[in-house]
Parts: structure tokens; sequence; C-alpha cells
């Protein structure tokens, strides 16, 4: 009994069919979108978009906290310098949620109504505020009479959620702990964009309460990451006066012929389809000034840069402000290099200063990180013994959630209908076009390698043992981790399981055993393997999360096409699903949404509340899915199943029960 051979042994070429079919999807919502442009004819228009978009922001990252609650700011050090001081400041965003930041404030003595503030939020460097090119950003800006609260992100500098105090270590730095997050918060229908953006929100409330600071002049800059938080605030906050985000703004479009991977907080759930689309950020802002940086050879890529920015400077001209956005090229890869700082400053000197925009940056002379850091040992975790995680805020945004995450429904068929169209299982079903390309006998077995269309320019494989001495047969959709690739460690579980239900159908849905996609690309030192963190399945997932699916939604719809396909060829009318790990959720879905499934046995896996509300998990990439928690989750599942033969059991890969 063996495997697939590559391209379904030759047959049909597979490799690209996954990342064709999404982009496809996206295409088709490219389309959608360049028309809803052609639409912002008058400012009336750009205003009901700029509402329109906002809403979907806020949707998108589950809202944002009803509450803005008592910072309880604390500067635990300060360091004189000859022109200006920093303090070492940390707030609350949410209560037990603290926020370290630098301020840096100019010595000179305040005037009218205080010192223009800039928000400078980091990059996706670990050390975050302490990173060199952000402290000269930091430094170059005082030095002009600014100003500037300079802020960790989440996962970065001294606010790594998964260290550890006892042993000093921080297994998922950075990006990782982003992705792994961000998983977490899609499962309940929020994402870490909500806290990144609380947290940019409540910084500005902080630098405001200052009275060195003229609140109506302050403005916020960043790259990369940081250019994100500065595009997610220009669109979530009207207060800013003055934007500059820094290595960023691209188009989806362009961006997704590179191949590459997002971090967690930026795929906004269909973000494709319906927006927030990078250009929302920008027309969302006018007519106030904003100027885009970016990178003439970032993976960011520049030819997106340009689109953007031609159709924001479109809305600018509808209020006569074009000169109120720019774009500043850097002839340099990835980075807030000296070109953007210089630019940066400028722009600020303009537009929150009234002064001449002919400031030269330098080389200053930053500090070593440990002598930035707020706290004595420079982490969150070690410092506050009650400090609040992102999984204990999931569970927190649970508990006042509007429903009971335990619920079930006493009538199976609501939620079978409401999951039908939440995973659009009810669209068309093109032919199967089967084939069967191999067979042979083995131990009182037929086997037989087929292969059918599921979907528009979708072929999904299976192996189907049989065995022709069963008067009653059952036939069985069988899901695996990875399909036929794994049919030879469960090779004799599989074979007794044929002997006692007649037919059984090893089953690889798109993406998984005989066609697995290729690799994508993935970007530069963030890539991982198939399965990891930026990985290949992790790319496809954020893909179909941004254009309003998921693989899981995809996988469930190939599944129904399995049985329709045992439909086709047996004529029954009632059938079998097994699903081995956590393939268990798409053989309860697939149940749930056909009642010709008699029967179910399913891992005891691990729901997905429980998987957003546990620290240490691995994700799997490929169960990424939008708000499921409360409402397709394994208890209401489990429920709309009561009238079928349900098992919920544990095996190792040598042992498959008798379903």
């Amino acid at each position: 009994m063996e495997s697939f051979e590559k391209n379904v042994d030759g047959y049909y070429d597979v490799g690209a069919q996954l990342p064709r079919y999404l982009y496809q999807r996206a295409n088709e919502q490219f389309k959608t979108a360049e028309r809803e442009r052609k639409e912002l004819d008058s400012i009336s228009a750009v205003a009901d978009r700029t509402t329109t978009a906002r809403e979907f922001f806020i949707d998108s990252i589950g809202g944002l906290p009803n509450e803005k609650t008592p910072l309880e700011p604390e500067v635990t050090g300060t360091l004189e310098r000859d022109d200006y001081i920093i303090e070492k400041v940390v707030f609350q965003s949410l209560p037990g949620f603290h926020v370290t930041t630098n301020l840096y404030l100019p010595k000179e003595k305040v005037v009218d109504n205080g010192f223009p503030g800039v928000l400078f939020f980091c990059g996706h460097a670990s050390v975050g505020k302490a990173a060199t090119v952000y402290q000269q950003a930091c430094i170059e800006l005082v030095s002009q009479g600014f100003a500037v609260l300079a802020v960790d992100p989440i996962g970065q500098g001294e606010r790594h959620q998964f260290y550890d105090p006892e042993t000093g270590q921080n297994p998922r730095e950075n990006t990782i702990e982003h992705s792994y997050l961000g998983h977490q918060c899609q499962l309940i229908g929020t994402n870490l964009a909500r806290y990144f953006v609380w947290d940019c929100i409540r910084a500005f409330d902080y630098l405001a309460s200052r009275p060195e600071v003229d609140q109506s002049r302050i403005g916020a800059m960043g790259n990369s990451g940081g250019g994100m938080q500065t595009g997610y605030l220009m669109l979530a906050d009207d207060r800013l006066a003055a934007a500059v985000p820094c290595c960023f703004i691209t188009s989806k479009e362009d961006y997704m012929k590179t191949g590459q991977a997002q971090d967690g907080e930026q795929i906004l759930w269909r973000a494709i389809e319906r927006g927030p689309r990078y250009d929302d950020f920008l027309t969302g802002f006018a007519p106030k000034p904003v100027q885009i940086g970016a990178a003439q050879s970032d993976f960011l890529c520049i030819e997106g840069a340009y689109r953007t920015v031609a159709r924001a400077e479109s809305v600018y001209g509808q209020y006569d402000a074009v000169d109120n956005i720019d774009l500043v090229i850097s002839p340099e890869t990835h980075g807030l290099s000296p070109t953007l700082r210089q630019a940066a400053i400028n722009w600020f000197r303009s537009h929150l200063q009234g002064r001449a925009p002919d400031f030269k940056t330098g080389d200053p002379h930053v500090e070593s990180t440990e002598i930035l850091h707020c706290l004595p040992n420079g982490e969150v975790n070690a410092a506050y013994a009650d400090e609040r995680h992102v999984v204990d805020l999931n569970r927190a945004y649970l508990e006042k959630a509007s429903f009971d995450t335990n619920r079930t429904h006493d009538d199976a068929e609501p939620l079978a209908h409401r999951l039908r169209e939440r995973f659009d299982l009810n669209r068309a079903r093109p032919r199967l076009f089967p084939r069967s390309i191999q067979s042979e006998a083995v131990d009182g077995l037929v086997t037989e390698k087929v292969f059918f269309h599921s979907d528009s320019d979708i072929v999904t494989t299976g192996i189907l043992i049989r065995d022709s001495d069963v008067d009653t047969p059952i036939p069985t959709v069988t899901l695996l981790p990875q399909g036929t690739a794994d049919i030879e460690d469960y090779e004799d579980s599989v074979k007794q399981w044929a002997h006692e239900r007649g037919v059984v159908l090893i089953f690889d849905p798109r993406g998984i055993g005989g066609v697995r996609a290729r690799e994508v690309n993935t970007p530069l030192a963030n890539g991982g393997e198939y399965f990891d963190y930026h990985g290949t399945e992790y790319k496809l997932a954020s893909d179909a999360l941004m254009t309003g699916t998921s693989l899981l939604a995809l996988r469930t719809f190939d599944v129904l096409r399995a049985i329709d396909y045992f439909r086709h060829r047996t004529g029954g009318e009632q059938f079998g699903i097994v699903g081995a790990g956590d393939r268990s959720f798409s053989a309860l879905y697939a149940a749930v949404a056909d009642s010709g499934v008699a029967s179910v046995t399913v891992e005891d896996v691990l729901s997905f509340q429980d998987r957003a509300t546990t620290k240490e998990i691995t994700p799997n990439f490929g169960l990424t899915v939008f708000d499921v928690v409360g409402k397709f989750d394994v208890p209401q599942l489990l429920t709309a199943l009561d009238d079928r033969t349900v098992r919920r059991i544990s095996f190792p890969k040598s042992s498959l029960p008798n379903p």
C-alpha cells in the first residue's frame, strides 16, 4: 500500500493548485475593490468609505475595549543627557498589562501650549525601543524640539509574552510569538492587532496627558511593524495630527505575488475581500498630512507602494490637499534608513512646528539596551507577579462574550445551516470526473489509487481499500493527519478496518498528502518548514483568512465531495467518517453538514476554546479559522450529532480502532 508519488503519480500537476486557487479568489476581490475605488468621486463618498473601512477594521480585530482604565503610569528612572532627558515610563494599557516606553523630552523651556509630540512605534526588533536605528530617530526628533514616546510592542523589548522568569528563557521571541498569539486570537474572533491598536491609543493618551506636550500636535511614525502600527492608528484614532508610516505601505495584490508570509497581527479577517486595504489607511487620514516612507529594494514590494500612494493621491486631490501626501523612496533595503529618518523629521518640522524642512540627519550616539530598560531585569513577566498574558486577555474576552462558550444546541439543523453558510458549503459542486489509476489485490483486499475534482480547478486524491466479501459495506472517508502520506504508519489498522467496514477511502483534502502544495516563498530569515511559523501552511492559511475563508472550511468542502464520490460510486445513502488527530475537525464539520454521515469516529482533540486560552500549545496553523469558539466548537458540533453514532477516542498510529 504505497502513497502517491509527485503530481499524482504523474497524472496531474497539483503542486500549485491551492496557492493558485487562493490567488484567483483574491484576484476577483481585487477587481471588486478597484470598482469600489472608482466610486470615490466625492468627499462624501470618501467619508462613507472611511467609515466603512474603520468598521471593517474594528470588526476584524474583535472590537476595541469599551473602557479606558487608569493608566497608572510609573516613571522608573531618568537619564540626563546634554540637550534632553529620557524618562523610563511604564503604564497599563489594560489592568495588569504593562507597556514599557521611553519618553524623550527636550531640556529647553516649554513655551506656548507645549512641545509637539511624536509617538514612535517600533518594528520587529527583539530589543524594541532600544534598537539602534530607532534610538537614533528618537534622539534626532528630540533634538528638534519634539517630545517623543518610544513604545515597546507586544512580544518585543521588555514585553516578551513567553519569557519564563524562572529559567530566564524566551522560546518564542518577536514575530514568532506574534504569529502564535495571532492564531489563538483568530479562534475567538479577535486579532493580536486588537492589543497593538489599544496600546497605541493608550500611548497617545499618556503622551497627551503630559503637561510638556501640546496634545493638538501629536504625530506618529514607525518602521515595518511600527509602520503598521502607525497605519492602524491613522484609521482608528482621529486625534492624530500627522503620520509617517515607513516600510509598511504596499498593496495586497502586489504582495501576494511575492509568495511571502506576514505576521499574525497583519492577517486581518476578510481584509482582501472587504478591507481595510492599504490605501484605506491613507485615504481615511485625508486631508491630514501623511508621508509614506518606502525602500526601493524592500521585500514589501515598491510597486505596491507606488500603486497605493497613487490611489490615495486621487482622494487627497478631492480635498485640494495633494501637498499633504508624500512618498519618499530610500535606495536601500527594508529598514529605517537615514534617508527615511531625515525625511520623517522634516515632515514633522513642516506640519507640527511650521518650520523649514532643512534638517540633516547625522549618526548620534545611542545607549545600551540595558540602560534603556524600564524594569530591573528588562521583562514585564519578571517584574510583575500578576502580569497578564495575551492568553489571559483572550480568557477575559470570552468571559465578556455575549454567548456561553460551552453552550450546545437543542436543534441540530439550525447549526448545520449556519455552518454551511459560514463555510460556504452550499456552493456549486463541479463534476467529479473520477479516475482510478492503479489497482492491486493484497491480503484479500483490493486497493485503488483514485483522484477526482473536488472544487473548481482542485484535484483531490485517495487510496480506496475494499473487501468484496463484506455483504453490506459502509463506505467510510478516512482522514489521517497527512492523508495518504501517512498510510504506511496506519497500514495494519486500515486493512483490518477495511475487512470490517467493506470500503475505506484514505482521503487527501486540498494541500494534504498526495495533493500537498509546493512550498511557497518565505521571507528572508523569517521562514519556517512546511508546517512551521511562516511556513507554507501558515502562508496559505493566512491568504485564506484574508479572502474570507479558511483552509479548514475549504478542506471540509473537500470531505463532503469525498462523500459525493461514494454516492456516485456505490449508490449508498449512509456513510462513515473517521478523523485522526486534528483532522477530527474536518470530520466533525462534514458530518454536521451532511446528514448522510451515520457514524463519526474522532480523536479526543483539544477544543478551539482550549487552543485559544492555553499558553503552552504548538498551533496547527492549518486550523486557523476566525471566530469559531462558542459557535462552531467541539461542544456545539457533538451536540448537533446526538442522533448519529459518535465515538471520541485516542489512538496511536499503530492501533486505529474499529469505528
